[in-house]
């Protein structure tokens, strides 16, 4: 017997198929936040160190150079804040299109559910007809 499908079929894959992606971009996403946010950790921790003073008097020259180096380091942690905030709004973006591409395929898969159901009942109901029929004509035949 041939598989029974619904006009919505075709329609339920391609909905499938893009959950699918919706979710490997959530995953992608939540996979550059987590680095955003370890590379954002590691570099507050090291800010105090680059950020100290000399312990001794320095000449100008270095003092100018560590003076660079703690901008640099102050730079690269409000480079790391903005990369993580950016990636985590990426993430939240990836998490709302998930949701309402599993809303889509929820909403069809009970559609084609239904559609089922009611083909179920129907063959049901076709072969319980004709088994009354079978009957009825054995006890025509008997009499």
């Amino acid at each position: 017997m041939a598989k029974f499908t619904t006009p919505y079929d075709t329609l339920l894959r391609v909905r499938r198929i893009e959950e699918d992606k919706a979710k490997a971009e959530m995953a992608s996403a939540s996979h550059a936040q987590r680095a955003a946010q370890a590379t954002l950790e590691s570099r507050e921790a090291a800010y105090p160190d680059l950020v100290r003073p000399p312990d001794a008097e320095t000449a100008l020259r270095d003092f100018r150079r560590h003076q660079e180096s703690a901008e640099a380091a102050a730079a690269s942690v409000t480079q790391a804040r903005q990369a993580n905030e950016s990636a985590y709004e990426q993430l939240e973006s990836a998490r709302t299109l998930l949701q309402e591409a599993a809303m889509r395929t929820q909403g069809l898969e009970r559609l084609v559910d239904r559609a089922r159901e009611e083909r179920f009942r129907e063959m049901l109901d076709a072969d319980q007809r004709a088994a009354e029929e079978s009957a009825s004509r054995k006890k025509k035949g008997r009499r």
